[in-house]
């Protein structure tokens, strides 16, 4: 026959097992709507007593079968192989979600430029040329509308700079304030992992046996509290974790390990200005390498520079290349149309387009040419004062009035080349009017006639009334018309003429190339075409990935719900199967304590 109490432990067990487990089931319920909580239970083993007596045979053991059941511990219910896919995926996903808005912020700052922004700035341009080059070359109202259709265009250059610019300086703002709060989940992970630690060896559990770590019934609200960060770490950077033996755990942010048990490190941020990129470290003086993640989406888009890209810059299209990709069309546009216009450098009143980092000197001559970009480019001061400067022509030879000119000083040679009735020749001279008119008569005889202003300039003039002559030195042709205009010490004279308005006209659909570094070459139209569709392509690759890596993170985040997270009907059906199993071992009890009852008052009383 057993112990008298055998049977009465049994059932306390029980009974102790079953409202622990009605408890457990409670407190799940309870906690249905925390954040982070992972399902728990209690892990029950049977009850197992050995003995050696003499007399019983290590088979059999009879009198000690039936113990019922052990309480081991509670613990909670996690799958390490789905949080660790799961961490993975959210890390992707974080990445194009905040990087997709950014592109989609540079979309809406170029105004849609394909359609209503620099596109049409453009054709504007382009008909507000045709209309004046077909008219009139002196209507002065359509020669101002050209003029303003160019000053809208650099305008809108100017405002693309600056709207660039704030979104650049705004993004890294926030990817300074994205580091500091991942510092911040650091150190809240190493102050928990020195938690966990404690916890451990202030319980029975604490001893590592033999490098095996610590039982799985540990803190389990602690280890809920770590997970989460975990979870909101891998929004912000890729990570890696490895658990100790005392119940903490290793973490590699970008595969630089940061957090080593209760030890961690910081990540630091250069200055942006010093390098003109994000320049981010350990503090241990590792580079991490960030694959994922928000700091990696604004890596992307602050770095980014494309074709552009300096040492610690990226070759991805961020804000920097579109804001290069709009100086290199600033460039490209005032370069094309000066040139048709005949600009050069000691020929500024050709320019349309100049700089606002140009410099005059107190006579207003151009002394050096600043850098023209999408913040610098403006409408010059010559077109401004006078907007039909692109209709003027500076080489038509009309008839054979007198032309004069002055030599440069310091003396000759001089080389020079007189056309005469389509006739070119190069003449090369230094002397005084009767060399000159010996030049000329070996050059065209019985052609030009030599003389004196009157005021020390040689003149020229066809001795045929009929024949048509010009004269050119360098990039200055002097000419014969109604007008005189000197310059650099020639003479020439000017016109207006429609044609030479078409030139810029066609000018628009020539072939140019954008950029140092060879971006691309085409016409303007092209080129507002082909960024238009490089962002267009950008957007719609993030867009796809967004869509596969959303169905993927939530796939997996409900494969780890189903297993972590609480099911309201199932702890229900737990609580009624907990309850009916406690009114069992209550009634067992009972019965016991009837058996046992009788057996204390009832037997040895026979005859009583």
């Amino acid at each position: 026959m057993r112990s008298s109490f055998a049977g009465l432990e049994m059932s306390k067990r029980t009974i102790q097992l079953s409202q622990k487990a009605l408890d457990i089931s409670a407190g799940n319920m309870g906690n249905t709507m925390t954040p982070g909580y992972s399902r728990q239970r209690v892990d029950i083993t049977s009850m197992h007593i050995t003995s050696y007596k003499n007399w019983q045979t290590r088979l059999s053991r009879l009198s000690l079968a039936g113990q019922g059941a052990n309480g081991v511990g509670v613990a909670q219910l996690r799958n390490p192989y789905l949080d660790k896919r799961f961490r993975e995926m959210n890390s992707h996903l974080a990445t194009a979600e905040k990087k997709a808005p950014i592109l989609e912020e540079i979309q809406t700052t170029l105004d849609n430029f394909e359609n209503v922004g620099m596109e049409g700035m453009l054709a504007r341009f382009k008909e507000a040329l045709s209309k004046y080059g077909t008219n009139s070359p002196d209507n002065l109202e359509l020669a101002t509308i050209v003029r303003n259709s160019a000053f809208d265009i650099t305008k809108m250059l100017n405002s693309y700079a600056r709207d660039l610019d704030r979104m650049l300086e705004d993004n890294v703002f926030e990817l300074r304030a994205t580091v500091d709060y991942v510092n911040t989940l650091i150190e809240r992970v190493a102050t928990l992992n020195t938690a966990i630690v404690k916890e451990y060896k202030s319980t029975e559990f604490g001893a590592i046996h033999q490098g095996r770590g610590v039982s799985p019934y540990g803190p389990l609200e602690l280890m809920d509290e770590r997970n989460l960060i975990l979870d909101e770490l891998s929004t912000y950077v890729n990570i890696r974790t490895d658990e100790n033996v005392d119940g903490s755990i290793n973490v590699f942010l970008g595969d630089v390990l940061m957090i080593e048990g209760e030890k961690y490190e910081s990540l630091v941020m250069r200055d942006f200005e010093n390098f003109n990129a994000a320049v981010i470290f350990a503090s241990n003086g590792q580079t991490p390498n960030f694959r994922s993640g928000e700091i990696r989406a604004y890596i992307d888009v602050v770095n980014g520079n494309g074709p552009y890209a300096t040492h610690f810059q990226s070759s991805d299209y961020g804000i920097p290349y579109y804001k290069s990709a709009m100086d290199a069309f600033a460039e490209a546009f005032s370069h094309l149309m000066n040139s048709v216009n005949g600009v050069t450098f000691d020929d500024s009143h050709r320019a349309m387009f100049g700089s606002t980092l140009d410099v005059y000197d107190p006579d207003g001559n151009i002394v050096s040419r600043g850098p023209i970009t999408a913040a610098t480019i403006r409408i010059s001061d010559e077109w401004m004062h006078d907007a039909s400067m692109i209709g003027l022509v500076y080489n038509e030879v009309i008839g054979s009035v007198i032309s004069s000119f002055s030599f440069p000083e310091g003396g000759g040679p001089f080389e020079f080349d007189v056309t005469l009735n389509g006739s070119t020749v190069t003449v090369n001279f230094d002397g005084t009017e009767a060399d000159l008119q010996n030049v000329l008569d070996i050059a065209f005889p019985g052609g030009f006639i030599v003389g004196n202003d009157g005021d020390g300039n040689i003149t020229i003039s066809a001795e045929n009334e009929d024949d048509v002559f010009s004269v050119t030195s360098g990039d200055v042709t002097i000419t014969t018309n109604r007008t005189d205009v000197t310059s650099g010490g020639w003479a020439y004279s000017v016109n207006l003429d429609g044609n030479h308005v078409k030139e810029l006209l066609l000018a628009l659909d020539h072939p140019m190339k954008f950029g140092r570094a060879l971006d691309f070459e085409g016409s303007a139209f092209d080129y507002v075409a082909f960024l238009s569709n490089r962002l267009g392509q950008g957007l719609k690759f993030l867009d796809e990935q967004l869509d596969t890596l959303t169905v993927t993170t939530n796939n997996l985040l409900d494969s780890r719900d189903a297993i972590m997270g609480v099911s309201t009907d199932e702890e229900g059906i737990n609580m009624l199967i907990y309850q009916k199993w406690y009114n069992a071992a209550a009634r067992m009890m009972t019965a016991l304590d009837e058996c046992l009852d009788r057996v204390i008052n009832g037997m040895g009383r026979v005859g009583l």
